[in-house]
């Protein structure tokens, strides 16, 4: 049997997919945090949006027949609301459920409210803790608190390294001839554990997303040698908004760009995203199993 042959029948004997299986495995731990990191903060690029619907106190449900008042009784009662604060930009609500917006000043300090245009009442800051909380979260996800080049750089060196991870994965994926199919479903009657059966899984259902994910991610790090890259495979450079093809669909899919304004498609993007997350922690334990306890279960043998 040539090395073509086992690789169709039994890859496991296979040499070279013994090698791709350890250097996938280890670096799928060694950059483990990263993974997680990258993936919960571009979550939480998505989950802006509704933090925003859900926190900004800018919503009114008017009391029926309630009168707003004039804007010269509503900045008498800012005064006596805000004393503490100088009265900075304001902008009056055009609707009727939508509150009036106020800037505050405090020394150095701006502050956005909203303001009941109807009771003369504060509603909260415009930007609650739990906005800027998932708003920082996002900084993470672009620069890593490391400044926009370092940043975007360790980010680029990532997508690629994402990229070398899903190809790795699609080969190990490879069971053979006979079990090939086994990676497409979860059998409860199986004799891969349920961690491994959703490892292959997600990996191989998920290997567009993966692929869009780490390259647009190594587009973004570093622009000129992807351009370099195009080039040399004949196709013409540029990333701008205008551009189609496969470069112009991952970096749509990267933004979560297709769908995004339906509200169901947006939270299917939102799970989406925590792909890689269940990816490394299914294969950690995978390999916590195997390895690990193994070599635990020999330890205590002896």
């Amino acid at each position: 049997m040539n090395a073509w042959q086992r690789w169709l029948q039994a890859p496991q004997t296979v040499f070279f997919r013994r090698a791709l299986f350890q250097i996938h495995l280890w670096l799928g731990i060694a950059f483990g945090l990263y993974v997680l990191v990258i993936s919960i903060s571009g979550s939480a690029i998505l989950l802006k949006s509704p933090f925003y619907n859900w926190f900004e106190p800018k919503n009114i449900d008017p009391p029926e027949g309630a009168v707003e008042l004039t804007e010269d009784e509503q900045l008498a009662r800012m005064e006596e609301v805000y004393a503490d604060f100088e009265l900075g930009f304001t902008m009056y609500s055009m609707e009727p459920t939508k509150a009036t917006y106020i800037v505050l000043q405090q020394g150095s300090e701006y502050i956005p409210h909203y303001f009941n245009q109807y009771t003369g009442e504060d509603m909260g800051p415009a930007r609650p803790w739990q906005i800027r909380a998932v708003e920082w979260v996002a900084d993470v996800h672009d620069e890593l608190m490391l400044g926009k080049e370092t940043g975007r750089k360790i980010n680029g060196a990532g997508g690629a390294l994402f990229v070398f991870m899903s190809v790795t994965g699609l080969f190990i994926w490879w069971q053979g001839k006979r079990r090939w199919w086994e990676g497409l479903i979860i059998l409860p009657n199986s004799s891969r554990t349920m961690w491994w059966q959703v490892h292959s899984f997600c990996g191989f259902w998920a290997l567009v997303l993966m692929l869009a994910w780490g390259v647009s991610g190594f587009q973004l790090g570093f622009p000129r040698a992807m351009n370099s890259i195009l080039e040399f495979f004949g196709s013409e450079p540029g990333f701008g908004p205008q551009r189609g093809g496969v470069i112009g669909f991952f970096r749509d899919v990267h933004f979560a760009r297709p769908g995004s304004q339906n509200a169901f498609v947006r939270w299917l993007w939102i799970t989406a995203s925590f792909l890689p997350t269940l990816m490394f922690f299914t294969g950690f334990i995978v390999w916590w199993k195997r390895v690990v306890m193994r070599q635990i279960r020999v330890m205590r043998s002896r």
